[in-house]
């Protein structure tokens, strides 16, 4: 226990013989809290009601320093301390100890004092005690509920990596022999095709499962990530409509494609919007009857993208339509007994990849029967950037050289290292791979004096890359050499890790596997003029 600093106080007069000392007599006598008086000699010459209650012993046995017989003996000689500081400083003190209740419990108060003076002398403290004993029991309980529940979150995220593995090896065996299987028959009769074409279909739906589940974990634990970049919408949705056409068609449904965005680019996820546009189509799918049809349409409306996705399918009943991005109750539409498959996991991963991108998702059903309509919306860049057609192949947006940057590369991986070097060798930059920290410093000192970038993976043997960046800056300093630029990589991608590396003297953490047009940007971006 210590004593708790508190902003000084307006100095108070002692009580006056008389009126004064009566007021104050009463005032004490009947308030709700603990109040008691010394004298300059630091002795007790008061307690009030309250806190004679509370101790359940007389006054006479409370006065002058017979109260510190219900201090709590561990807390005895932290209050001596902060008691005669605060008369010697004549300054306001407050502090927690824990005093014996009338019960014999010992509880915890919250004591403060103030100094009184009279005519420039000190001529005692008055001071009150609070009982916090249930704040501080709710606070520990707080902790506690806390502590729980993150230790709750990561066994939760260990046990469904766990799933995922072992869900998936077995799953990795039937698609193998199922190939085998029909590899191996000639001319096998529709009975069979179909069979194994319904094995297939049962894995890929299962392996969806899995992958929406543990989407979803992330999800509500705050863990899922997108890598944002320039993405044309227009081949994007016309690749996730042609994947699930075939689906469509083996149940009867027909899907009208209107996309009509022209080469209008969202800053998002490739592979995470492709993921919504396909779960709500999917949903559509599953949820309209053979003869239905399915309409997707793109367009551009002010400065958002609006990708809608209706059916003529089961509907959706008014009391449920709030809840259909709910996960575990998506999957209520339509009258009772139909169009109730699956968790509902899809659309409730559809409303968080949405809110991810900056965008929003709504839904909207004239009833049972009556199909449904799914509408998103996704802030739009700005025009003027030219979009790859469909089906082409080149990247979104042309990268920068990096000539004139000089990268210092510092990765224990032989295989890794060789990569990066040839990939940013390739792009302009002069390469200084290193395999360890002596090596990387060894490197320096034949460095150019150009714009320099540091590459380095974290995790280097025998020391991490937080020890390598802070060799590297004590290096500079001894040479008296401006600081270079610095981009972590790691395969720790939480934002304790990220914090940690920009803690440490970095400018960028990027998460492994790098993808190497965000490698190339992130080196152009801080190559020039940085300053630590």
């Amino acid at each position: 226990m210590s004593a708790h600093p508190v902003p000084p106080a307006p100095r108070a007069r002692a009580p006056r013989r008389g009126g004064n000392a009566d007021y104050f007599r009463i005032l004490a006598d009947f308030a709700p809290v603990m109040i008691w008086l010394a004298a300059p000699d630091r002795s007790c010459v008061y307690f009030n009601p309250r806190w004679l209650e509370f101790t359940g012993r007389p006054l006479e046995d409370e006065l002058g320093h017979g109260w510190v017989q219900s201090l709590h003996p561990e807390d005895r000689d932290a209050y001596a301390a902060a008691y005669a500081a605060a008369f010697d400083a004549r300054a306001p003190f407050e502090l927690e100890f824990r005093l014996r209740r009338a019960d014999g419990e010992y509880r915890w108060l919250l004591g403060k004092g103030v100094p009184l003076t009279l005519d420039g002398e000190l001529s005692g403290v008055v001071g009150t005690c609070l009982d916090i004993t249930d704040r501080l029991l709710a606070e520990r309980e707080a902790r506690e509920a806390r502590a729980n529940a993150e230790s709750a979150t990561r066994a939760r995220d260990h046990f469904l990596g766990i799933v995922s593995h072992e869900l998936r090896s077995p799953l990795n065996g039937i698609v193998s022999w199922a190939h085998v299987l029909e590899n191996s028959l000639r001319d096998p009769d529709p009975g069979v095709r179909r069979a194994l074409a319904g094995i297939m279909t049962g894995v890929a739906h299962q392996v969806q499962l899995i992958d929406d589940l543990l989407d979803m974990t992330r999800a509500m634990s705050g863990n899922l990530r997108i890598a944002k970049q320039p993405v044309a919408l227009l081949p994007l949705a016309a690749e996730a409509v042609e994947s699930l056409r075939a689906g469509a068609l083996d149940k009867g449904v027909s899907i009208a494609a209107d996309l009509a965005i022209g080469e209008r680019e969202v800053l998002g996820d490739h592979d995470r919007l492709r993921q919504i546009l396909g779960n709500l189509v999917s949903n559509a799918i599953r949820f309209t009857p053979a003869g239905g049809t399915i309409r997707v349409s793109a367009r551009a409306q002010a400065n958002f993208a609006r990708i809608e996705v209706s059916d003529d399918g089961a509907g959706i009943a008014p009391d449920c339509l709030p809840f259909v991005f709910d996960p575990l109750r998506a999957g209520e539409r339509g009258p009772p007994g139909r169009g109730r498959e699956g968790l509902g996991l899809g659309l409730a991963l559809v409303q968080r990849l949405v809110e991810l991108h900056g965008g929003h998702v709504s839904c909207e059903s004239a009833g049972e029967n009556r199909g449904a309509k799914f509408r998103v919306l996704l802030p739009l860049l700005p025009q003027g950037r030219s979009a790859p057609a469909a089906g082409a192949v080149r990247p979104a947006f042309a990268l920068p050289s990096l000539a004139g940057i000089e990268v210092l590369l510092v990765d224990p991986e032989g295989e890794s290292r060789d990569s990066l070097a040839a990939l940013l060798a390739q792009s302009g930059a002069r390469v200084l791979p290193a395999a360890s920290a002596a090596e990387a410093i060894a490197r320096l000192d034949g460095a150019a004096r150009g714009d320099h970038v540091i590459v380095c993976d974290i995790t280097i043997p025998g020391e991490d890359g937080y020890a390598e960046i802070e060799r590297i800056r004590a290096w500079e300093r001894e040479h008296g050499t401006a600081p270079r630029a610095a981009i972590a990589l790691s395969a720790f991608t939480q934002r304790e890790d990220r914090m940690r590396a920009l803690g440490h003297g970095f400018h960028m953490h990027l998460a492994k596997p790098v993808v190497p047009a965000e490698l190339i940007l992130g080196i152009a971006s801080i190559a020039h003029g940085v300053r630590v």
